[in-house]
């Protein structure tokens, strides 16, 4: 971590002549309630309002905490004015936001002039960590998605004639040139064609594809909505290839939404497996599962995490200054184990976790390789029957 360290360093002495200041450990939480990004936030703030809850029964927040939310509405600009809003109204020096890449953007000049470090649980977009020394993100970017989205298409699938679909987003834009890399140009696949989705008349056009060229599988790149859009259509068609997309369509009211269209369909994730029975994870699961009556999905862990993590840094930062949130950030908490595994930073402030791919078989989602070996077992045990039988 070394631009982020001599960052740290060269500014002690400052830290150390705020040391006799009465702040409080405030910290902002700015989320999409509303908008077209509103289940995402919907899934963190679950996970973030566990966290809260664990850590008060466990009596682990500090004294004086407290968490000011705001709501985005999606809009990138209205994050800003609420980050602007906290720093001047509240003198906040640290906040939870950036849930989309376009919000997280927004913010990052903004962190800076403010001197508020700020910490993702979801935005994805490539580079965006290494744009300001204030910006930290507990998930991968798009670039390890949309790698191993090719590698796993043409490599594990064997599919190497994928017709594209794409959004027209930073989330969107992030993913698509690493997917191109590794499936075109390293491993020799053939996009067949790209149909952009923000495009009017896109189905009939890929209906005139369908109809006309081979294709294997295809590729959605895109938001829950968009992702939505294509596989009800591609259900609608019987189309017969494998669907593989992106993390985004891990929300459980989009799966429910798709029904049976959504049986079968491939994605990468953060290495949040909630099926497992390994702690932390299967005691979260437990507690989310009795708190909402429901499943937790991968941003529910990332909401839980970053509260977590946020929580554990504001006990190491005497006074909570933006310096020592830096110092608690490098040092103090270097390694956090959380529900989506240790969260450890790099140079730029990019967690060090890396996608695996999770299958939706009867409305649950799997880890691929998991459901590999449950078939296996579930095959083996059928021929072991088939031969006592024959006896």
């Amino acid at each position: 971590m070394l631009r982020r360290v001599g960052s740290v360093m060269g500014m002690m002495l400052v830290a150390g002549l705020l040391g006799g200041c009465n702040s409080k450990p405030i910290v902002g939480v700015i989320l999409p309630s509303t908008g077209a990004a509103a289940s995402y936030g919907e899934s963190i703030e679950s996970g973030i309002r566990l966290a809260l809850a664990d850590a008060r029964a466990q009596e682990q927040i500090p004294e004086g905490f407290e968490v000011l939310w705001a709501d985005t509405g999606s809009d990138p600009e209205r994050a800003v004015a609420e980050l602007q809003r906290m720093a001047s109204e509240y003198d906040v020096k640290m906040v939870i936001g950036g849930a989309t890449s376009a919000e997280a953007m927004a913010m990052l000049p903004e962190l800076d002039d403010l001197e508020i470090v700020c910490i993702s649980p979801s935005a994805s977009a490539p580079g965006l960590a290494s744009r300001s020394r204030m910006f930290f993100r507990i998930y991968p970017s798009d670039e390890l998605e949309g790698h191993t989205a090719g590698n796993f298409l043409y490599e594990r699938l064997r599919k190497h004639r994928v017709l594209l679909f794409t959004g027209d987003t930073e989330y969107t834009r992030g993913i698509k040139p690493e997917f191109l890399k590794q499936y075109e140009e390293s491993l020799g696949g053939t996009v067949v064609d790209t149909m952009t989705l923000a495009e009017d008349g896109w189905r009939e056009r890929a209906a005139t594809v369908l109809d006309g060229k081979s294709v294997d599988a295809a590729y959605v790149i895109g938001y829950a909505e968009e992702i939505l859009d294509v596989v009800l259509f591609l259900h609608e068609r019987g189309f017969a290839g494998r669907i593989v997309t992106t993390a985004a369509f891990y929300s459980g009211q989009v799966i429910r939404e798709a029904g049976e269209a959504a049986e079968g369909i491939l994605f990468p994730l953060p290495p949040f497996d909630r099926t497992s029975e390994k702690e932390p994870v299967l005691s979260f699961v437990n507690r989310y599962m009795n708190a909402y009556e429901r499943a937790p999905d991968v941003f529910a862990a990332h909401g839980y995490d970053v509260m977590g993590l946020t929580i554990r840094i504001m006990n190491f930062a005497k006074p909570p200054e933006t310096m020592e949130i830096l110092k608690a950030l490098n040092f103090g908490v270097s390694e956090y184990m959380g529900v989506t595994g240790p969260i450890l930073f790099d140079d730029h402030g990019d967690v060090k976790h890396y996608p695996k791919m999770f299958i939706v078989k009867g409305g649950q989602v799997l880890s691929y390789q998991r459901y590999l070996e449950t078939e296996r077992r579930r095959i083996l045990n059928q021929v072991q029957e088939l031969l006592s039988s024959g006896d």
